[in-house]
């Protein structure tokens, strides 16, 4: 971190600015509080916004973050192509001595910066991605001499900014209460949100009008007039509470999630930089699909100095399903799911169909009860852990280790060494943990357990182990700093539809521009009896089989898997699909996308490519160019909802067929209501030339 008494930087002039800026938050400040804030209407003010005061532009010239000090209170206000998108806003920290950390400050300096890099992550949605941005570093002083500072960047796909804290005499600590940060959003766009939940992503999402939405937790996403596309997340959540985002007053505020019993939500310590407040900014749907702003937001993997080959995307199947549905239970009795004798069925139906791991849910002693004092080194009596880890290994196949703390965090911090160090001995490489239930004095997502949720990747890493968790806090990039975070739910995924009215189809189309934008989604896709309802409650999977498939490729994890029971998929002629798509990727591309409504994506794998495509509440015709493809002829093995398949009565009727194209060519996806497609391309061999039809110009159902 710099000094923060260097000499300063030239700063340019900001009175016209700060005219502007104060106009501005007069007109905001008459809006009623269930109002969504408007943007200015003189033009003159909003290119004035571009141009005066502290800012930063993105690389492309296209979005610009300004900073101003209103009558000494800290703004900034975001613009993208001269348009202004976030009106001012106000900055700073809530304290517990009753101050405004940037309530009573003057800008000392400023200085910028440029930087384009290229990383490489162990894996991801590109093998390659790009981090240029632009940096504004803005020097502040409080009127009682205490200094901080706010750091922006932007980019050509968003804006982020950060508090930095030096330390200094009169401010050891940080006791923050709640942040000061605002987001007034221009207009009435569009927002997707979810009630805010403390200790819960698993609602269901909601689209409404920004004046009309409720308290959400993060990310929330929003689509302008001119669609434009913003979505308001996190970056770097470290040692922090997470965010939340309310409405009030006429504007959205970034609120902390609180620590029971504690005035402070976080307690800290200065000279550190807090987590970015991140604006995800793309001119359509699509863009913010193809956003790598979350990772590049993250410092570079802290793992990496040794060996990463035990980090590797995997596929599996799961004791897991059975249970959901209540065919068996967790715990021990006589309709135990996890037995030594259904774990290797599972082994073999994994391994004769090319799937890499299974996880065994209920193998451990402690699931009676509240599922709080569970054991994590001792199998019940009729699960062998060793003899089903060996079984797997022979056979090539991953065991997926579960934790589940029964938000128990005290008993598994106690046995994590403990336990993490028998895996790596009996060379298991993924755990699955879980949080179930209420924390005794926390939140799911408070300071503390967000630096549970650390520890716990740290700990796992020491011992070569890869996470997927769930109840756990919302992702935030981290899966650059920590590449075996593959994956975690905080979502509303397909469980519920097992136990529960079930997920909508919108909600499903919602997901991949909300709470995929964050990192790596569990959804558990890959469920072939749709209509199963072994208990008779009139439940169901809100989906065709044919965008259970396209999942493998919309929904993007390290962590993919074949959910049904084994038996379900016996004569489905949608495993073929499961059994060749791969969890790792190289490069990604989002073909056609609308929030809520439909979305085709395009993802390679060596020298293969493979797309998903899916709709909503409304069945739709989706064509998309192969453009993406290399040259020459490719074989297109398409699955798509059959021409006679209907979401109420026929969701798994799947046609399946076999067609040459090129990258000249257009594919066509009719899809009924919750529908989908998937589809591999791969490269044609002299056989496939010679008796595979060539997908005419005509065809409309490939």
């Amino acid at each position: 971190m710099s000094d923060p008494l260097r000499p300063p930087h030239a700063v340019r002039p900001v009175t016209a600015l700060t005219a502007v800026l104060a106009m501005l938050l007069l007109t905001l400040s008459a809006v009623p509080s269930s109002a969504a804030p408007r943007p200015a209407a003189d033009p003159a003010a909003q290119a004035a916004l571009l141009t005066e005061g502290p800012a930063v532009t993105s690389p492309d010239g296209t979005l610009t973050l300004a900073v101003s000090v209103l009558d000494g209170r800290l703004t900034y206000g975001v613009s993208r192509a001269g348009a202004v998108l976030v009106a001012p806003s106000g900055l700073g920290l809530r304290l517990t001595d009753g101050t405004l950390l940037g309530g009573d400050v003057r800008i000392t300096g400023h200085r910028t910066r440029s930087h384009d890099s290229t990383w490489r992550p162990v894996w991801g949605a590109d093998a390659e991605v790009r981090d240029r941005h632009e940096e504004l570093t803005v020097e502040l002083r409080q009127r009682d001499g205490r200094t901080f500072r706010l750091v922006a960047r932007a980019y050509d796909d968003g804006v982020a900014f950060r508090y930095e804290v030096p330390r200094q005499r009169g401010l050891r600590s940080l006791e923050i209460i709640d942040e000061a940060t605002e987001f007034a959003l221009t207009g009435d766009p569009t927002a997707w949100w979810t009630p805010r939940d403390d200790n819960s992503d698993e609602n269901a999402w909601r689209s409404t009008p920004v004046s009309a939405m409720g308290a959400s937790n993060a990310p929330v996403t929003f689509r302008y007039a001119d669609g434009t596309h913003l979505s308001v997340h996190e970056a770097d959540l470290t040692d922090y509470a997470a965010m939340t985002v309310v409405p009030r007053d006429g504007r959205l505020h970034a609120e902390l999630v609180p620590t029971p019993g504690r005035e402070a939500a976080v307690v800290t310590g200065t000279g550190r930089a807090l987590p970015w407040r991140v604006l995800t900014v793309t001119q359509d749907a699509a863009g913010l699909v193809a956003s790598h702003l979350l990772e590049n937001l993250n410092p570079p993997c802290r793992i990496c100095d040794t060996d990463t080959s035990w980090i590797e995307p995997v596929k599996y199947v799961g004791i897991w399903w059975v249970m959901q549905q209540d065919q068996a239970t967790w715990e021990t009795g006589p309709r135990h799911g996890a037995t030594t004798e259904r774990a290797k069925r599972y082994i073999d139906f994994a391994a004769a169909n090319g799937i890499e791991g299974l996880l065994a849910e209920g193998w451990n002693e402690g699931w009676g009860g509240d599922w709080g004092d569970q054991s994590f080194t001792r199998s019940t009596a009729d699960f062998d852990l060793e003899a089903v880890v060996a079984y797997a290994d022979a056979k090539g196949v991953e065991f997926i280790m579960h934790n589940e703390t029964g938000a128990n965090v005290e008993n598994y911090e106690a046995q994590l060494d403990e336990a993490f160090a028998l895996y790596e001995r009996l060379g298991v490489n993924y755990v699955k943990t879980g949080y179930v239930g209420d924390i005794p004095g926390h939140n799911h997502y408070d300071q503390y357990m967000v630096n549970h949720y650390r520890r716990v990747l740290e700990a796992a890493a020491e011992h070569r182990i890869n996470v997927n968790c769930h109840e756990c806090v919302h992702a935030s990039g981290e899966m650059r700093t920590y590449p075996n975070a593959l994956s975690r739910e905080a979502v509303r995924g397909q469980e519920w539809d097992a136990f529960s009215e079930g997920n909508s189809p919108e909600h499903t189309l919602i997901l991949p521009f909300t709470r995929g934008l964050s990192g790596p989604m569990d959804y558990t896709p890959g469920i072939m009896d749709i209509l199963w309802d072994p208990q008779r409650l009139g439940r169901r999977v809100h989906t065709t089989v044919g965008k259970q498939l396209a999942y493998y490729v919309t929904y993007f994890s390290g962590l993919q898997m074949a959910a049904d029971l084994p038996e379900h998929y016996r004569g489905a002629p949608g495993l073929q699909f499961i059994r060749d798509v791969p969890a790792r990727w190289d490069r990604t591309e989002v073909l056609a996308a609308e929030v809520g409504d439909h979305l085709v994506t395009a993802r390679r794998s060596g020298d293969e490519w493979f797309t998903g495509a899916m709709t909503g509440e409304h069945a739709r015709t989706l064509r998309y160019p192969l453009s993406f493809l290399g040259a020459g002829d490719w074989v297109a093995e398409a699955y798509t909802d059959a021409p006679d398949a209907d979401y109420e009565t026929n969701p798994t009727a799947l046609a399946v067929t076999r067609t040459l194209v090129t990258a000249a060519d257009t594919f066509t996806a009719e899809l009924v209501r919750s529908g989908g497609q998937a589809v591999r391309f791969r490269p044609a061999t002299r056989d496939d030339l010679a008796t595979l039809p060539r997908l005419g110009a005509a065809t409309a159902n490939p």
